[in-house]
């Protein structure tokens, strides 16, 4: 499910393009068929995709939009949360963490 959700957002699949199949899926990352067809079927039930009828799944409208904000939503509540409790446990200060970050982002914007 990620998987797909990934080469939405990366480009790789645009809206109404076909994805692959779930017996493709199932093949190539080495997962059960039924695993497949239930992260196919969440995936349409949260409109990420839609079946266009004799010809397969496809990207629905906005689909990107959508996976950006929940994992944008799941990351500012998640990971801030637990990068926070890491950094309060090892004693690390907020402005030290600001710092680090800050400095991170500089060295991967000259990448």
């Amino acid at each position: 499910m990620e998987t797909i959700e990934s080469d939405i957002i990366t480009g790789v699949y645009q809206t109404d393009a076909l994805i692959i199949s779930t017996t493709q899926i199932a093949r190539v990352y080495a997962v059960n068929p039924t695993t497949a067809v239930k992260a196919i079927s969440k995936l349409t039930d949260a409109g990420i995709l839609y079946k266009k009828r004799g010809i397969g799944m496809c990207v629905a409208e906005g689909a990107r939009e959508k996976i950006t904000e929940k994992r944008r939503d799941a990351f500012l509540n998640k990971a801030i949360d637990a990068l926070l409790a890491e950094a309060k446990t090892l004693g690390i200060s907020l402005d030290e963490l600001i710092r680090v970050i800050k400095n991170k982002e500089g060295q991967n914007s000259h990448d």
